[in-house]
């Protein structure tokens, strides 16, 4: 199991941080997407951290990291600390709820804002030794035609690996995303509003009572699997926080669990 860090040992990429620091800061948070994109966002009507939505059978649904709503794209941005091979699907279903969301708030089909789904990932999510991947659909037999459904995934490796034409600006915040220095401008102001973050009381208070309960719940699953393996001690975890009252986006946020690995576990 992945080791539960203190409050003071947390960094932007864990995930608490970082929606915590890009939903204090919606300027920032605004600024990184423009920097990922290469692109103005000249309106923004909402940011949210940890967007639920719950439109799927069981009622779960799905949590987004961070969510921010300009005047005709819908952007969501997403801190990937491990490499489960899904990301593929898992943007498919982000993607498919993203507009679902909008449909049921009483849009058209021809009014849907465009959508761009964001991947920041400590590690290379394809391997093909890149530092960006975007994804746009596209009409396989003929290349001239675009096709445009307004959809976008953009998937980032903090690695080391050939910058792609990117900005010098972006390659210095993969670096730091990489526990590099925080260079650059905008790193630089990111790291000082985790530093921020830190002296923020009800933030510590609210991650220590997740980090504590989490706590008593891992060791319970430890010793109630120790018998049966890891792949018992991390159901009874799961099951242990639900009783508890946890709910899925608190299991995902605190253990970094997906939300595939969560249904998998007593779905009902």
């Amino acid at each position: 199991m992945t080791k539960v860090k203190t409050y003071d040992e947390l960094t932007f990429t864990d995930d608490f941080m970082f929606c915590k620091v890009l939903e204090g800061n919606p300027e920032l948070c605004k600024e990184l997407i423009e920097l990922i994109l290469d692109t103005r966002i000249e309106v923004v009507s909402e940011i949210g951290k940890q967007h639920p939505i719950e439109i799927t059978p069981d009622g779960r649904g799905v949590r987004l990291d961070v969510r921010l709503v300009g005047d005709d794209t819908v952007f969501n941005l997403e801190m990937q600390n491990a490499n489960r091979k899904n990301l593929p699907r898992r943007s498919r279903y982000y993607q498919d709820l993203t507009d679902l969301d909008m449909m049921d708030r009483g849009m058209k089909y021809d009014e849907l804002k465009d959508s761009v789904i964001i991947f920041i990932c400590t590690f290379d999510p394809f391997g093909g030794g890149l530092r960006r991947y975007t994804v746009k659909p596209h009409i396989e037999e003929e290349t001239n035609i675009e096709y445009n459904d307004g959809t976008r995934k953009v998937f980032l490796s903090s690695l080391p690996q050939p910058d792609d034409g990117m900005s010098s600006e972006l390659s210095r915040f993969l670096d730091y995303v990489n526990g590099g220095e925080p260079e650059g401008s905008l790193a630089s102001r990111l790291e000082n509003a985790v530093q921020f973050a830190k002296t923020e009381q009800n933030w510590r208070k609210e991650y220590m009572l997740l980090e504590e309960k989490y706590r008593d719940l891992l060791e319970e699953g430890r010793e109630e699997g120790r018998e049966e393996g890891r792949g018992q001690e991390r159901e009874e975890v799961i099951r242990k926080m639900r009783k508890k009252g946890f709910s899925d986006e608190e299991i995902m946020q605190i253990t970094d669990y997906s939300l595939e690995e969560l249904k998998a576990v007593d779905p009902a």
